[in-house]
């Protein structure tokens, strides 16, 4: 006797339709879909390697690019440089005496010029640190909108997956600043628009058009499609936010802070 046709076995609970996409499928559609990714996150769950493998990756990356930048001559002048004008700046503001300073640069200037394997091994240390803590901070403010000002169903987990994937973007953008700083021999290399000029580095005008990037707007808009497919929201609400508190933060940085947060 005939067998009779069964339908298909449905989706499990929480799978909302859709077979749930794996580690690879999630970090090539950050760039080209990132709703999709950002839907199965909330349907799925966050996994431990959606956020860790590609931080982990930005931190070792970025080290990369903090040696490579130290190891340079002609970037690590400019390096001096800025620690120059910073010290200047400590004169000028009554923190440091003109003896001090002196002091100061001499000392810098000793180590930085001869490639110091200290100097550029604290720099590549810090870098790689730095990345991590700034990735949990920035995990609790997402936290905070997608929960509070959004009023979403939101954990910490899911902010960490939103930022995680996010970094993706960012990693592309280290590449190719680390090249176009080695290649033009500008430490401020990227895609950002004061590469557009030859101001000062110390320049506010100048750290205000450093702050628009191209890989940091498009993480930007990634974490807004993120915290809006998780809190449920429109894309609009959480982009008011995001962008927002990005604003916000560079003003604070390069006018209160002397930009030495950026």
């Amino acid at each position: 006797m005939e067998q009779p046709v069964t339908a298909d076995q449905p989706p499990s609970p929480g799978s909302g339709g859709q077979e749930p996409l794996s580690f690879m499928d999630k970090a090539a559609g950050v760039f080209y879909e990132p709703s999709r990714v950002f839907e199965s996150l909330k349907t799925a769950g966050v996994k431990f390697v959606d956020w860790f493998v590609p931080v982990l990756l930005l931190a070792l990356l970025t080290s990369v690019a903090t040696y490579v930048r130290l190891s340079s001559p002609d970037l690590r002048f400019q390096v001096v440089q800025q620690q120059e004008a910073a010290i200047d700046k400590m004169v000028t503001e009554g923190k440091m005496t003109a003896d001090q300073a002196q002091q100061a640069k001499t000392t810098m200037e000793d180590r930085f010029q001869s490639g110091s394997v200290s100097v550029i091994g604290i720099g590549v240390f810090t870098t790689f640190v730095a990345v991590w803590i700034i990735f949990f901070i920035i995990s609790g403010i997402w936290l905070l909108v997608g929960k509070y000002a959004l009023k979403g169903t939101m954990t910490y987990t899911h902010a960490m997956g939103i930022v995680g994937l996010s970094e993706w973007i960012a990693l592309v953008g280290v590449i190719i600043g680390t090249v176009m700083s080695v290649m033009l021999s500008r430490l401020d290399g990227g895609l950002q628009l004061g590469m557009l000029t030859q101001m000062n580095t110390q320049n506010k005008t100048y750290q205000l058009l450093s702050r628009v990037d191209l890989f940091t707007l498009w993480s930007l808009v990634v974490v807004s499609i993120g915290l809006a497919k998780i809190a449920g929201k429109k894309v609009s609400q959480s982009a008011i936010w995001v962008f927002g508190i990005w604003v916000l933060w560079s003003i604070l940085s390069i006018f209160v802070l002397g930009g030495m947060l950026g």
